[in-house]
């Protein structure tokens, strides 16, 4: 449950799993391209995996850090 002062809208909550979801899988896929093209170059078979489990992480620490910006960014204008 929320408290009534940090109520938050469903389609707030909706849209942050959707940009969440968004870095995650766009990192997922950009890492996994870079992994596959390595891992053709290289001859080896796991490489790819590496690339797109580290484009998982890379995305989910971009959307952190971007949630983090917003939020210091209304801070900064609420203070003003």
């Amino acid at each position: 449950m929320t408290e009534p002062g940090n109520s938050v809208s469903p389609k707030r909550e909706i849209s942050r799993f959707r940009e969440n979801f968004n870095y995650i899988v766009g990192g997922i896929i950009a890492w996994g391209l870079i992994g596959w093209l390595l891992d053709f170059l290289l001859h080896q078979s796991w490489i790819w995996i590496v690339g797109a489990l580290l484009g998982a992480v890379a995305g989910y620490y971009l959307a952190f850090l971007h949630r983090k910006e917003r939020a210091s960014r209304r801070v900064r204008g609420a203070d003003e």
